[in-house]
């Protein structure tokens, strides 16, 4: 073959492959899912602003339903009114708050300010921390000057918050974003410049494709860890006495930065602010203890009550959650929004 007809097949093949990714990337951003995220330097992510869509939802039972999704220029799904005297609840959390499970009105805040009469603000992210729970509060606390604070709590926060044990999951879109707490300084995994953060941030073909991967070793593992590191999340026994005390090791400290991180909030937020903490589980009796305790610790009155009653809803046997089996549909919701009501009202008002 002549040294031009190389090139020459060379060239086509070249803009063959570059058109069928401009064409993968033009699909992925018409056929894509809705993505309320996006990407931000200090938290990693964080609430598209001043954002609006309605979102189809499927809950366990396979009923269909619309959720109607939006936010303000800062990304709360809910603020309030800061101009008259009512009192301020604050809500930050994870995907339990922030992601769009339910329409606004329908999400556990949206039944506080319909149940209370209060000024409610609400931001979350799905999959945050307890750093970046911090630094949104840190960012709002001046602003808002919340006369309740609730901190939306999920038992997986204190692998979220350390560097260690959250390494070896296959959660590559969260970890290789957040920031952790190491050794008292803020630390990423990669820097914005590494190709997964470049590649991940601006194009929609990519993200779609990791998160397949991602969805594929979940399938294969039936864990968000490859087979010699399912102990770090509890759900295997520990592969050797040598890894079974790292991992605790690793587990204590990270409950240490969990109970530091929560007393920061308290020290951003207003002296007088009342400190409630709920947890979006109480099924495994350790990890609720742990919570309790950290809880305790940093000041915040801990309600267990709120995910129990909704647990104990999905026991008599109500369809409490969304397909993934885990986040809370609009009845899960709306038990937990009037177990918060009840306990505010209760205790704080």
């Amino acid at each position: 073959m002549k040294r031009q007809e190389i090139k020459y097949i060379t060239a086509a093949t070249m803009i063959f492959a570059i058109t069928l990714l401009l064409l993968g990337e033009l699909m992925a951003r018409w056929l894509g899912v809705t993505v309320v995220y996006e990407y931000d330097s200090a938290l990693g992510w964080r609430p598209k602003g001043n954002f609006a869509s309605r979102i189809p939802v499927i809950d366990q039972s396979g009923e269909k339903y619309v959720a109607d999704y939006s936010t303000n220029e800062f990304g709360f799904r809910a603020f309030g009114d800061l101009g008259n005297e009512k009192k301020r609840i604050l809500f930050v959390g994870d995907s339990w708050t922030g992601d769009p499970n339910t329409s606004d009105q329908d999400a556990y805040f949206g039944v506080v300010q319909k149940e209370l009469p209060v000024e409610v603000f609400a931001i979350g992210g799905g999959g945050f921390g307890t750093l970046q729970e911090l630094m949104l509060v840190q960012e709002f606390a001046k602003k808002i000057k919340p006369d309740i604070f609730v901190l939306q709590y999920c038992d997986n926060d204190i692998i979220n918050n350390s560097y260690f044990l959250e390494g070896p999951s296959i959660t590559r879109s969260q970890k290789n974003f957040r920031p952790y707490r190491v050794d008292g300084e803020i630390r990423y995994r990669l820097s914005a410049d590494k190709l997964y953060i470049l590649l991940h941030r601006y194009s929609r073909l990519f993200r779609t494709l990791d998160a397949l991967v991602s969805t594929a070793q979940y399938k294969i593992y039936n864990s968000y860890y490859p087979p010699p590191y399912q102990a770090y999340n509890g759900l295997a026994p520990a592969r050797s006495p040598e890894q079974k005390a790292e991992i605790a090791a690793q587990k204590d400290a990270s409950v240490v930065t969990t109970q530091f991180l929560m007393s920061e909030m308290k020290r951003a937020l207003p002296p007088t602010t009342k400190l409630v903490t709920f947890s979006a589980s109480s099924d495994d009796p350790e990890e609720l203890r742990i919570w309790q305790s950290l809880a305790g610790k940093a000041g915040f009155i801990a309600y267990p009550s709120v995910s129990m009653r909704v647990e104990q809803a999905e026991a008599n046997g109500e369809i409490v959650r969304v397909r993934d089996g885990a986040h809370w549909n609009r009845l899960g919701n709306r038990i937990a929004g009037e177990e918060l009501a009840e306990i505010i009202a209760r205790d704080f008002l």
